[in-house]
């Protein structure tokens, strides 16, 4: 730090990195971005005055409340992130439960449906012998009829020797 004619105190950059905590390099990133110029050079030192030195303080607060907000969004998006993984996670749980309880309604089913058929076989089978006793009844029924109403005709040769 060196003094300049009037009391103005005057700054190098490694001073101002040392004040606002931070590295040389950035110090001079800063002023060149924001094209800060110095007060005056002693031999190969470029020395800046205090209102150079507050403004790279504040620039430097900025940076790091942004760097912050930018750390902080990536840690809330990580939460989000996993908060979502969770998520996917307890819903491919829940597909996979549900396709197992389909399967199992979807046998149960089929078990019902073959039990169903079961009991219903010798019902069917039971009504369609009756049905075709019934049916051979009345067909012997029919021919007694027939042949007791109509005289039976005689077939050709019968005629000839009769």
């Amino acid at each position: 730090m060196a003094k300049a004619g009037k009391d103005e105190k005057l700054y190098s950059q490694k001073d101002i990195a040392d004040r606002v905590g931070t590295s040389k390099s950035t110090v001079y990133r800063i002023i060149k971005e924001l094209g800060l110029k110095n007060a005056t050079k002693q031999s190969q030192t470029m020395l800046y005055s205090e209102s150079v030195l507050n403004t790279v303080r504040k620039e430097l607060h900025a940076r790091k409340l942004i760097q912050n907000s930018t750390a902080e969004s990536v840690k809330n998006s990580d939460e989000l992130i996993a908060q979502l993984k969770d998520d996917l996670q307890h819903e491919r749980e829940q597909v996979a439960n549900l396709t197992k309880l389909l399967d199992q309604s979807q046998q149960l089913q089929l078990n019902l449906q073959q039990q169903i058929k079961a009991l219903q076989a010798p019902q069917e089978a039971t009504a369609a012998s009756e049905s075709n006793s019934k049916t051979n009844d009345d067909e012997t029924t029919k021919d007694t009829e027939k042949a007791a109403k109509e005289p039976e005709k005689l077939k050709w040769w019968q005629r000839i020797f009769k």
